[in-house]
């Protein structure tokens, strides 16, 4: 007889064993009778034989007896007598009984031999049942085992009160802790140590709840942490008892950083929008007071605002990083002539490194600065005259407290038509108003703004973010 398959579920085993059990009891039972019954013909044949010696006995008796105490002519009388005594009677019940019994037996070994069969046959079928489902099974252990192991997820396996009993590959190659150190609660030690609370915290409360959720940070292989969300649920049996709990640990570090610069950024452009709103209001106060007329506030006041959508362009793009002062000069430079690659033109010099960053809440002010310097030398200074020249220098220096200062050179020369010390300005001097009172009022600045004997000479120092923000790819 066959047993069952290995590896079959606890349901598919117990219904098998009470199939079997069931066929099991009738076979003893078949068994049982069938020696009865041959325990009973067996006493039988025995009575039988007893009862035929017997007969056999009287008939030689009643032979001798015939011969010598009977007449002939009785002879045939007293054995017609014989025949029909107690023991011919007995005899013949006997002879009945046991063939009533060898029927019954015959029955008896024909039932057992077709529930004997019938036991083979069921057994084969289920065990042929078993073995499919065993190989559904182990299909999809390994469909299973792919998925786990091709999941980005860490994922582990425990028990109530958060006894791990196996962690995926993903576990063991994200934190180095072997599957064997961190079953139990040794993969404890692959969270934040200040973190750890947190965890059995969650799992005290994971049965009441019905599940397991909690946010931690893990220790990379490399002794960096990065933050996950860990949660599980608990797997039960039938009755409803917890049998183990299946749980991820999920990397969301990268949400958590996201989140914060969304906030930051968040914070910046509420701010960024106010600074706007405010450069705008204070440049169409001071474009309408300089005009003459509606057309000049017109043409001036959208070259301005052409400038600071420029400027915000700049913004908008830079992404994570920051605007760099040499992006924004050309920028400037390139809505009033074309520059080659380097930013340079036949008329104009640029020497500075390119990797200068500026506060993005000064990036407003500091290209309407960079505008009205570049409207004025097209109009009036070193572009505006074929021997004319612009040379733009800029550098960082190092001060105390760790501080870094940019140095800006604006220079134009080859102007032949420079106004006097004490004539009206050129273009109602919003340019120099910005670079002598709103930069240093906004800025910090330090600047200066002069006419030399061949063209416009002005200088500006401004503080800028430290060098560790420099160097980084993707400078705007």
């Amino acid at each position: 007889m066959k047993t069952p398959a290995p590896g079959t579920s606890d349901h598919e085993q117990s219904k098998l064993l009470d199939e079997i059990e069931q066929l099991r009891t009738a076979l003893e039972n078949s068994l049982e009778e069938n020696a009865r019954i041959i325990e009973d013909r067996d006493r039988l044949l025995t009575r039988v034989t007893v009862l035929a010696g017997e007969l056999q006995a009287s008939d030689t008796k009643s032979t001798k007896l015939s011969a010598m105490m009977i007449a002939p002519e009785r002879i045939v009388d007293v054995e017609k007598e014989l025949k029909q005594s107690q023991v011919a009677e007995e005899l013949q019940v006997a002879f009945e009984e046991l063939q009533v019994l060898s029927e019954e037996l015959e029955v008896a070994n024909t039932n057992l031999e077709r529930a004997n069969e019938d036991l083979e046959s069921r057994v084969q079928a289920r065990t042929r049942e078993i073995e499919g489902l065993n190989q559904e099974l182990r299909r999809t252990e390994l469909r299973l085992r792919t998925l786990i192991e091709g999941m980005p997820q860490l994922v582990w396996r425990a028990v109530s009160g958060g006894d791990w009993t196996w962690a995926s590959p993903q576990w063991v190659a994200f934190t180095g802790l072997s599957s064997g150190d961190s079953e139990g609660m040794g993969w404890l030690e692959a969270f934040h140590p200040d973190d750890r609370k947190t965890a059995l915290d969650a799992w005290s409360r994971a049965d009441a709840a019905n599940g397991l959720s909690f946010e931690a940070r893990l220790r990379h292989g490399s002794n960096r942490y990065r933050h996950f969300q860990t949660r599980a649920r608990p797997i039960r049996a039938p009755d409803g008892t917890v049998v183990e709990w299946l749980g991820t640990c999920t990397d969301i570090d990268d949400i958590i950083r996201l989140q914060r610069q969304q906030a930051v950024l968040m914070d910046e452009l509420q701010h960024r929008t106010r600074n706007l709103m405010a450069v705008v209001q204070a440049v169409m106060t001071r474009t309408l007071r300089g005009s003459s007329s509606l057309e000049e506030f017109r043409r001036c006041i959208d070259d301005r605002m052409a400038a600071l959508a420029r400027a915000q362009g700049l913004l908008s793009r830079r992404g994570a990083y920051r605007v760099m002062f040499g992006t924004l000069l050309r920028e400037e430079l390139g809505a009033h002539l074309d520059l080659d690659p380097d930013g340079n033109a036949p008329q104009v010099t640029l020497s500075g490194p390119p990797d200068v960053p500026l506060e993005s809440s000064l990036v407003q002010t500091f290209a309407l600065a960079l505008h009205e310097l570049a409207t004025n030398a097209v109009k009036y200074g070193a572009l505006a005259t074929p021997t004319g020249h612009l040379t733009v220098r800029w550098e960082v220096v190092a001060e105390e407290a760790g501080m870094e200062r940019m140095h800006v050179d604006w220079r134009e020369t080859g102007v032949t038509d420079v106004p006097a010390p004490g004539d009206k300005p050129r273009g109602g001097g919003y340019g120099r108003e910005l670079i002598e009172r709103a930069l240093p009022y906004q800025m910090g600045a330090k600047t200066s703004f002069a006419f030399t004997g061949d063209g416009v000479h002005c200088t500006i120092q401004v503080d800028v973010p430290c060098d560790n923000t420099r160097g980084e790819a993707n400078h705007v």
